[in-house]
């Protein structure tokens, strides 16, 4: 298995919705087995922050209606959440209190979901495939450690992707066909399926995968990645149970999030230690000074050293010294060899002063030349009967 795929399998959860029996005790049978993407939340609401959730499928954790025996009904009693790799802890009957399990995550609706976080059944216009997600809020400080959320991504059209979940779930008391149990202690694994190719569908938010491979129920509310691991889909079924190979584009949850909940997907590779303003505060500085060292060594004053060659433009006429003068007044005087050769030291020399150069003859001096800072490349300059050239050394 490649590393990719063990690294995106680690991002998806496995999940069980029961109902409460009379008595209050959790029924032995999962009603509702699913899968789950541990996701990160930005609130940019004040008090603004930072909080970790698990996306998944509404009709996961929802209750089929009464009434047209699709889904939207009432949210059930009890959702609970297992990391992949855990062991798993059954529930047999009259045992345990709804509610009460003291080694596996519970859940309940975050207000950030399309429906508000409210458990009643949903009202006619929220049961469309493109609002089948929810968030799943877990109140236990230990989970906002647990892992590493996914980063979100948009895809093109016929791009491969995988399929990452819990076929068949295995919450269940019997075996059903093409199923599995788990026992005490079992290890909970997910599957990755695919490669699957996708296009957007005529529905808004929707994409269409198709390939050889195949999903089943259990599946729904796993993720979909890209080639990268990033991402971009949240795998969901049909009515009946049956799995379609569609999915809810993780662009159309980013964007749910964004207009109506003010809210933003981070991309974290850790645990934030530090409050996420106060991280951002620190970068800031940081930038702020980089910038400001970059000026300081671009700016700061620093020891110039020139080789001067200087040869005459006529015959038999010959510069004896080359001259200086700085900005401050100081002179710096060369004499020049027999060749027209010499070296220049100008120590601390900022990077804009002003300075001059000329040459003197045995019976004259040339006119000044004006230069800025240290010459960075080689320059050739005429001055009247010499030509002179000036480079850093």
């Amino acid at each position: 298995m490649s590393k990719l795929v063990s690294d995106i399998r680690r991002r998806v959860w496995y999940i069980e919705a029961r109902a409460c029996s009379d008595g209050d005790y959790a029924s032995e049978d999962a009603a509702s087995m699913g899968s789950g993407v541990l996701v990160e939340i930005e609130h940019r609401d004040e008090p603004r922050r930072v909080r970790r959730y698990l996306l998944t499928c509404a009709h996961v954790v929802r209750r089929k209606d009464p009434l047209s025996g699709g889904w939207g009904g009432p949210v059930y009693d009890e959702i609970l959440c297992w990391r992949p790799g855990q062991g798993y802890t059954r529930t047999y009957k009259d045992k345990r209190r709804c509610g009460e399990h003291p080694d596996i995550y519970r859940a309940t609706l975050s207000s950030l979901s399309p429906c508000g976080g409210a458990a009643a059944a949903l009202p006619d216009a929220l049961r469309t495939a493109p609002n089948d997600w929810v968030l799943l809020d877990i109140d236990d400080p230990a989970f906002q450690n647990e892992g590493s959320p996914v980063r979100w991504a948009g895809i093109e059209d016929g791009a491969p992707v995988r399929i990452v979940g819990y076929p068949g779930g295995a919450g269940l008391s019997q075996h059903a066909a093409g199923t599995r149990i788990w026992v005490n202690g079992s290890l909970v694994e997910n599957l990755a399926t695919g490669p699957f190719s996708q296009e957007r569908t005529p529905e808004p938010g929707m994409l269409s995968l198709s390939g050889v491979d195949e999903t089943r129920p259990g599946m729904s509310g796993g993720g979909i990645f890209d080639e990268d691991g990033a991402l971009v889909g949240l795998h969901r079924a049909a009515d009946d149970g049956a799995m379609q190979r569609n999915a809810i584009a993780i662009t159309h949850i980013r964007d749910a999030l964004d207009t109506g909940r003010n809210a933003w997907p981070t991309t974290p590779t850790a645990p934030p230690l530090v409050s996420p303003w106060i991280m951002r505060a620190l970068a800031t500085v940081v930038v702020v000074a980089l910038v400001a060292a970059g000026i300081w060594q671009f700016t700061r004053p620093r020891d110039c050293r020139l080789e001067v060659r200087v040869s005459a433009s006529t015959p038999g006429r010959a510069a004896r010294v080359i001259d200086v003068v700085r900005a401050d007044g100081l002179t710096r005087s060369e004499v020049l060899t027999p060749s027209g050769a010499a070296e220049l030291a100008l120590p601390r020399m900022a990077a804009r002063e002003h300075w001059q150069f000329s040459l003197r003859f045995d019976d004259s001096a040339s006119r000044p030349v004006d230069m800025t800072g240290c010459p960075r490349a080689q320059g050739d300059y005429e001055l009247e009967d010499a030509h002179v050239v000036l480079a850093p050394n």
